[in-house]
């Protein structure tokens, strides 16, 4: 089975793009992979544009290691963002394409399950004016639709150091989302690599 066709879709959401990867084979099976490039999209398709005639073109979809390598290795600069996702959108679709041609779910190539249920967490729930009051009703409003657990960002677009006057503000969200889901549910903030060690901690 060699890989034939790479073709990107780019399916605009909520506060980014998503692009999709369908791969196709010359069996005719299709697999499809999933990434996020937050104002990257262009630099990823415009990577994939060079990369997949080179290293992709060709490949055998269940010797994904040795593609991988290539794509790392075979390049001359050291594979960063970009290439890296690149590299992971393809491995989502080349895991599709053998979990199809086996007839198999791909979590079974995996290993297996460990559990028949998984817990969730609301995430973009709280699309509302970055108020305690809102973030607390829209916190609410999560929980009534099942969930248990809310996610959120409270620091805007700080990087590195957070003025003191920003992390109260940040403490107040968190109390807030807090005050929404109750003593029993939980709160997940999300910092997105952006702070030093220490301001993290």
């Amino acid at each position: 089975m060699k890989i034939t066709d790479v073709r990107p879709l780019v399916l605009g959401a909520a506060w980014r793009n998503l692009t999709f990867v369908v791969v196709r084979t010359d069996d005719g099976i299709e697999g499809v992979g999933e990434v996020r490039m937050i104002n990257h999209t262009s630099a990823l398709l415009g990577y994939l544009d060079e990369a997949v005639p080179t290293h992709v073109i060709g490949s055998d979809p269940f010797a994904f290691e040795a593609l991988a390598r290539r794509m790392i290795r075979d390049d001359y600069a050291r594979a960063g963002q970009i290439a890296m996702s690149a590299l992971a959108v393809i491995d989502m679709a080349c895991w599709d394409i053998v979990g199809k041609a086996l007839g198999k779910p791909v979590y079974q190539l995996l290993g297996g399950p460990i559990r028949d249920r998984i817990p969730t967490y609301a995430n973009g729930w709280y699309t509302v004016e970055r108020t305690p009051s809102d973030i607390r009703d829209a916190a609410r409003a999560a929980l009534a639709k099942g969930y248990r657990a809310v996610k959120l960002d409270p620091f805007g677009i700080a990087w590195q150091e957070l003025p003191h006057s920003e992390l109260r503000r940040a403490i107040g969200l968190v109390e807030a989302a807090r005050e929404g889901v109750g003593q029993d549910g939980e709160v997940f903030v999300e910092m997105h690599g952006r702070f030093t060690p220490a301001q993290a901690i």
